[in-house]
């Protein structure tokens, strides 16, 4: 979907998540720490987001980015406790520039999209820019 422009997928993501006009959305929002979305809201946003702009999942993984619905306080306290704990529900932050990179792209590639956190701000063509 290369003539999506940020303009027109961050509407829809205000739409869709029910976003404020106040609230500044760029490319380095993030899903779970900027928009809250977590749990069942974050696979429905996630699902309807690859459905809309047609999105291969490729090798997405919620995952990877989110952590399951649910509380356990036996596994907050280990946390607070343990390092290795800590480590094991730390998550790759998921990020609209992403989203809207993987909708431009027309699929997920978790290398490709994570390593953009470096030039957020810029539409880069799937090779990386190496053609041309």
């Amino acid at each position: 979907m290369s003539h999506l422009t940020w303009e027109t997928f961050e509407a829809w993501v205000r739409q869709r998540h029910g976003t404020s006009d106040q609230m500044h959305l760029v490319r380095t929002t993030t899903l779970t720490g900027d928009m809250q979305l977590t749990g069942d809201e974050a696979v429905d946003f996630i699902d309807r987001c690859f459905a809309a702009f047609s999105i291969d999942p490729g090798d997405y993984s919620f995952d990877r980015y989110f952590l399951g619905e649910g509380f356990n306080l036996i596994e907050v306290i280990h946390m607070a406790l343990s390092k290795k704990k800590r480590v094991k529900y730390e998550r790759t932050p998921l990020t609209l520039g992403m989203l809207y990179q993987a909708a431009l792209d027309g699929k997920w590639n978790c290398a490709r999209l994570e390593a953009l956190g470096a030039a957020p701000e810029q539409d880069t063509p799937p090779d990386g820019g190496q053609s041309g």
